[in-house]
C-alpha cells in the first residue's frame, strides 16, 4: 500500500530471457532466440546487441521494423547487465521472484499483473513456432509466479494462428493459473475478428478469463512503414489498439460472446476519444448503407463502453484523465507501472495519488478496485 491506498498494478512485465525457451520442443529448439553482439557498433548507442530470431535482429533503432525492446545486455551478465541496480536481473526476468516481491514492497504495490515483452508480437509468423514460444513463456511464468501467486499474477499468451494450438494453450493456461489471456492488436495482417478465429473466441469465452490486448507492432505492414523508434512508438506499436477496437467492438465479437471482458494495455487512453467519435459517426450511416449488416455492432459505441466489459489503462500523467473518466466511466480505467521498461513509470501510483483533479474515490478505483473488477481479487 501507499499510505492507505491499496495498489494492484494492472500491467508490468517479465523481460525476455533464455530461460523462457528452455522447454521448446526439439523441432524448434535450434530456432530459439539467440543473444548476439554487433561488432561494428560505434554509432549505435545502446543498440549494440539483440536477439537473433529467424534471421532478424530484434530490437533495432532504425530501418524497416525499427523497434525498442529488451536487449540481451539488460538480462545477461556476459552482455554487460549490471550486477545490481534499481531492478536486479532476477527481478526483471522473474528468474528470482523473491527479488520482484522486494521491488513491489519498495514501490508499495500489493499485487501485480505480469505480461510479456512487446517483442513477442513479432517473434514468428509460423504458427507452430509461435505457439511453441508462447506456450513456453506461459509455463515459465506459471512456475515463477507460483512463488507468491497472490501478488504475482500473469497473463498467458494466446497463439491465434493455429486453432488446435490455441485450444490447447487455453486449457493449459487455465490449469497453470493464468489470470488473463494476452493477444496483440492483430494477428499479422488479420484482424482479431477474422472468421478463422471465431472457434478460438468461442472456446476462450467459456473460460471466463479477461482478454488483454497489449501494445506491440503486430500489424505486419507497419514493419515497412516505421523507419525509426519515434515512428514505431507513434504508429507501429500504438495504432493496433484501434485495429483491435474495431475488430472486437465494431465487428460484433462482443455481441457474439457476451461473457468476454477486454482490456487495452499500454496504449494510453486518449485514443478512445477518437474511436468513440469516429465509429459513433459512421455506425448509423453504415447500418443504412451496408448490404450485409450481420457484422455491425448491435448497440451504440457508448453503450459498449458503459457495459463494464471494456477496460483501458491510462497513464498517470494523462492530462485528459478526468475527461476519460467522465466519458467511459470510473469503473473501467486502470493504472500500470510498466515495470521494468524504459518509460520508468514505477511511481505511477504515487502520481495518481498526488493528482488534484481526481477525487479520492476515483483514485482508489484506478489504483485497485477496477483492476480487481478486471482480473479478480488477488
Amino acid at each position: 500500500m501507499i499510505g492507505d491506498y491499496a495498489v494492484f498494478d494492472a500491467d508490468a512485465h517479465a523481460m525476455m530471457c533464455p530461460k523462457m525457451w528452455e522447454e521448446l520442443p526439439a523441432a524448434y529448439a535450434a530456432r530459439r532466440p539467440r543473444p548476439v553482439r554487433i561488432e561494428d557498433s560505434a554509432d549505435l548507442g545502446r543498440w549494440t546487441n539483440g536477439w537473433l530470431i529467424e534471421g532478424r535482429l530484434l530490437p533495432g533503432p532504425f530501418g524497416p521494423g525499427a523497434q525498442p525492446g529488451n536487449e540481451p545486455k539488460r538480462v545477461l551478465r556476459e552482455f554487460g547487465a549490471p550486477e545490481s541496480g534499481h531492478f536486479s536481473i532476477g527481478s526483471i526476468t522473474l528468474a528470482d521472484p523473491q527479488a520482484r516481491i522486494r521491488d513491489l514492497d519498495e514501490a508499495g504495490v500489493d499485487a501485480q499483473m505480469l505480461f510479456p515483452t512487446t517483442l513477442y508480437a513479432r517473434m514468428s509468423a509460423e504458427a507452430g513456432f509461435e505457439a511453441a514460444l508462447f506456450r513456453c513463456y506461459n509455463r515459465y511464468m506459471a512456475r515463477q509466479c507460483a512463488f507468491d501467486s497472490k501478488r504475482l499474477k500473469w497473463g498467458g499468451l494466446l497463439p491465434m494462428r493455429d486453432a488446435h494450438q490455441a485450444f490447447e494453450a487455453i486449457e493449459e493456461m487455465q490449469k497453470l493459473g493464468a489470470s488473463a489471456a494476452v493477444v496483440f492488436g492483430t494477428v499479422g495482417d488479420r484482424l482479431l475478428s477474422h472468421s478463422s478465429f471465431l472457434p478460438i473466441w468461442e472456446k476462450f469465452a467459456s473460460t471466463g478469463l479477461p482478454l488483454c490486448v497489449h501494445m506491440g507492432m503486430s500489424y505486419t505492414p507497419f514493419e515497412q512503414i516505421c523507419q525509426n523508434l519515434f515512428e514505431t512508438h507513434g504508429i507501429g506499436m500504438s495504432l493496433p489498439a484501434q485495429l483491435a477496437f474495431v475488430a472486437l467492438v465494431g465487428d460484433g465479437i462482443l455481441d457474439r460472446f457476451p461473457s468476454i471482458k477486454v482490456a487495452f494495455l499500454e496504449f494510453g487512453a486518449e485514443w478512445i476519444f477518437y474511436m468513440i467519435g469516429r465509429l459513433g459517426h459512421y455506425l448509423p450511416i453504415d447500418r443504412h448503407d451496408m448490404p450485409i449488416k450481420d457484422s455491425l455492432p448491435k448497440r451504440s459505441i457508448e453503450e459498449y463502453l458503459a457495459s463494464g466489459r471494456l477496460f483501458v489503462a491510462a497513464e498517470a500523467e494523462d492530462r485528459l484523465l478526468s475527461h476519460e473518466l467522465a466519458m467511459i466511466g470510473e469503473d473501467v480505467i486502470v493504472c500500470s507501472s510498466d515495470i521494468p521498461h524504459s518509460e520508468k513509470r514505477e511511481n505511477s501510483a504515487t502520481k495518481i495519488i498526488e493528482r488534484t483533479d481526481l477525487s479520492d474515490r476515483q483514485k482508489r478505483k484506478i489504483l485497485y478496485d477496477n483492476t480487481v473488477r478486471l482480473f479478480g481479487t488477488p
